[in-house]
């Protein structure tokens, strides 16, 4: 109790003076003013919360990302000489627990939230994320809603819908294929917009308007595609892109092939990168098939080499991270890069100028308390963690070079898989 009152008349008094103050007062001289003994600052811990499927059917990958993330903490336990609590909490990959998993994650207060997999377990997270003001970094979710509809909500990865430029890229540059159509499930969002940029982008290329010849679509229980594969033969589609599971791919191409449909190029996104749907298109030499790239692991600069060296002593030498590791462990990175240019950009601001350029005086009040709370714990609030975040640029990471620029998308480099008659082709890199 008496800890407490000595902290309320302290801020009492710093009110009173920052008020009749003139001049700069800069984050430093506030702190160094005012907080020089402050016990609350150098006892305060930072909290980053790790929202994943510890249990259910994608305990699997989510095991992935935490494995990326506890390897980064390990290496890395403290920013700003601050100790770095990991908090967890378990969706158990279904949502109807994922809304209790991200409500008792949030009662802790993390100062960061990472994850989670899987596309609707993290939109269940996102009204709560965006309502506390809390960064968050998705590492291998792609639905584009996650970050266009939630300005603190990050990706570590390239969405859906980048995939349909670099898909575009490969089919007309390096495969020569100018007319093309697409193949969706009815009603699915993320494949509408994943096809919009790859159709734009094929018209762009070809400078062809009607290159885009069908945009053809499916119910989610149809197992006979026979109208579908005779209305791509008929359209004279070079590449079909499919916006299937691996499992339905495979399905609908074990059925183009009973149908002589082979002469196209099958264009899928990163979830083909299925050992099962790999090894059925390796039997089949008859196909010609292309996808997204997980995420790049063998790199030769920034932090891949340390993330591979850790790996493999923690794991063994012949032990082979997945793409998911390599991207948690660069969302753990980018988390405490940003708490700490965050806390940099406020020791050198002015508190008076952010709150004369506030348009209100309740804006120039929240201004002050996030000054006030700054300085008495030594860490910066969400909205300057979420600002040093999309500042990020030129972030040399184990899983490949990351550029924000001012948006919670990243542009990243996209390695395309090519798989035809039987065999690896060489990557297509796209920048």
């Amino acid at each position: 109790m008496r800890k407490s009152l000595k902290i309320v008349t302290c801020l009492v008094l710093i009110a009173a003076m920052l008020t009749g103050l003139t001049g700069c007062t800069t984050f430093n001289n506030f702190k160094n003013a005012f907080f020089s003994e402050n016990q609350i600052a150098k006892e305060k811990t930072i909290k980053i919360g790790i929202y994943e499927p510890l249990s259910g059917e994608n305990k699997a990958q989510g095991k992935e990302e935490i494995m990326g993330i506890e390897l980064a903490h390990e290496l890395h336990p403290e920013v700003l000489g601050k100790k770095i609590e990991l908090v967890y909490a378990d969706n158990k990959s279904n949502m109807y627990d994922a809304e209790t998993a991200i409500t008792e994650l949030m009662s802790n207060s993390p100062d960061m939230v990472l994850g989670s997999y899987g596309e609707t377990l993290t939109l269940i997270a996102s009204d709560y994320i965006k309502a506390s003001n809390t960064p968050a970094i998705t590492i291998s979710s792609t639905n584009p809603l996650i970050t266009i509809n939630n300005p603190y909500y990050f990706s570590a990865t390239y969405t859906e819908t980048r995939q349909g430029d670099a898909l575009a890229d490969f089919a007309f540059e390096n495969q020569h294929r100018d007319v093309v159509a697409t193949v969706g499930i009815y009603q699915h969002d993320t494949a509408t917009a994943t096809f919009k940029r790859f159709t734009n982008r094929i018209k762009k290329l070809t400078g062809n308007s009607k290159s885009a010849v069908g945009s053809f679509v499916v119910m989610d229980d149809t197992t006979d595609f026979s109208d579908t594969i005779e209305q791509i033969r008929n359209s004279g589609a070079k590449a079909v892109f499919l916006a299937f599971s691996p499992q339905r791919a495979q399905a609908f191409m074990e059925q183009c092939i009973d149908k002589n449909l082979t002469h196209v190029l099958f264009l899928g996104p990163r979830n083909w990168n299925d050992e099962a749907f790999i090894k059925f298109v390796k039997q089949n030499d008859k196909l010609n098939v292309a996808f997204c790239g997980e995420q790049a692991q063998a790199l030769s600069a920034g932090l891949s080499t340390e993330f591979l060296n850790a790996y493999a002593v923690k794991y063994g030498a012949d032990a082979v991270p997945a793409g998911r590791t390599a991207a948690a462990f660069d969302a753990y990175m980018l988390a405490i890069r940003a708490i700490e240019d965050a806390y940099n950009g406020l020791q050198s601001g002015d508190v008076n100028e952010a709150m004369t350029a506030a348009k209100t005086e309740a804006e120039a009040k929240a201004v002050r308390d996030i000054w006030y709370k700054a300085v008495e714990e030594g860490v910066p609030d969400g909205t300057h963690i979420r600002a040093a975040l999309a500042a990020i640029e030129d972030f040399q990471g184990a899983s490949g070079t990351i550029n924000y620029g001012g948006s919670n998308e990243p542009t990243k480099t996209i390695t395309i898989n090519h798989i035809s008659g039987g065999m690896e082709m060489p990557a297509y890199v796209v920048e």
